[in-house]
């Protein structure tokens, strides 16, 4: 009886998987290495005192939304919290796509596209990358113009890869399209470079940014859009009413507060720059350029790396399956004592 009420979008879906293996230095999600700032760890006391968590949540996260407009130099009506980006991403979807709508998207990126897409009953248009994984602009362009796709995704820097699309580039995108242009900044403290400053140049343009990598705020899942008001106000349609818990809200205004950001950046952008070369040295493996806070490496033999990774204790994120990304591992970058003993195991395992 109900395979017969199923939606047939769902019926034989495969959904984001997430396994919970032990580790001994985890490496495989993006996460921060850092735990929350000592300020705020010694008023956590206080923090949850005055969350008052007997009442329900402000349904806009106003004080949130005001830091957060501070920080991307907007006003606050231009940012919306969600429970995490990929909460952002499912609204999108409800609030613009009908069933039969083509969604368009790099390949390989970030796998929450297409799963939405899938939920969505969109049409999905893969766009693949470069050999090298770098953008390919008129492969972009001429989706545009064939499939006219209601939305467009653009990851910046990409997820898995690292690699990045120019502004200039973007923006060309955008004009091309008569849909919607999400650009995913997950990444963007270990990158630099942005294009929020755009959003009210094109009415079509939403940014992506999330707490959960640069911030160190993953288990609280704090996503939020930067956009124009016309579009935060369907998005706004379309939301649970208390989609952000009080402590979750109060202890990420306290950590945008802290000023323990770039400090941390800094950390990971030094680590990042000596793990691509201590890995560039071993033979058997080829090291992509990334701009974010993760290394794509590809082996002769993946699965036999990941395998004895997981023996000694470090997890990992194995592609080496997904289409584009044949013998690919993913690695975070991590505290020099994690990253050292990377290295060390994989010179021990290679050389």
């Amino acid at each position: 009886m109900i395979e017969n009420l199923v939606r047939e979008e769902i019926k034989g879906f495969k959904n984001y998987e997430v396994h919970s293996i032990p580790y001994r230095y985890k490496m495989d999600a993006n996460e921060t290495p850092f735990e929350l700032p000592e300020g705020v760890i010694k008023n956590i006391q206080e923090i949850v005192k005055y969350s008052q968590v007997n009442v329900y949540p402000d349904p806009t996260a106003e004080k949130l939304k005001e830091e957060l407009a501070r920080y991307c130099k907007v006003v606050p009506t231009n940012i919306f919290v969600g429970n995490g980006s990929d909460e952002i991403i499912h609204l999108i979807m409800l609030a613009f796509i009908n069933k039969g709508d083509v969604v368009a998207y790099p390949h390989p990126s970030f796998a929450m596209y297409s799963v939405y897409s899938k939920i969505a009953g969109a049409v999905e248009i893969p766009v693949k990358l470069e050999e090298d994984y770098t953008y390919d602009v008129g492969s972009f362009t001429e989706v545009i113009e064939k499939y006219r796709p209601k939305l467009v995704f653009l990851c910046n820097p990409n997820n898995p890869t690292g690699s990045v699309i120019e502004r200039e580039d973007i923006i060309k995108i955008i004009r091309k399209s008569n849909g919607i242009v999400v650009v995913d900044e997950a990444y963007f403290e270990f990158y630099g470079n942005t294009i929020v400053d755009a959003i009210n140049e094109f009415e079509n343009l939403i940014v992506l940014r999330t707490l959960s990598k640069a911030f160190g705020l993953a288990g609280l899942r704090v996503g939020y859009a930067v956009s124009n008001e016309k579009i935060l106000e369907y998005l706004n349609l379309v939301k649970s009413p208390y989609n952000i818990n009080s402590f979750t809200q109060r202890i990420a205004l306290e950590v945008l507060r802290s000023g323990v950001l770039r400090e941390r950046v800094n950390y990971i952008l030094n680590e990042r720059k000596r793990l691509i070369n201590e890995l560039s040295k071993i033979k058997g493996i080829k090291v992509y350029p990334s701009k974010a806070n993760f290394i794509l490496v590809k082996f002769k033999d993946a699965e036999y790396a990941h395998k004895k990774l997981l023996e000694r204790g470090i997890l990992v994120r194995d592609f080496s399956k997904v289409e584009g990304l044949e013998g690919a591992l993913r690695i975070t970058v991590s505290t020099k004592e994690a990253n050292d003993y990377l290295i060390n195991v994989l010179k021990e395992l290679l050389i």
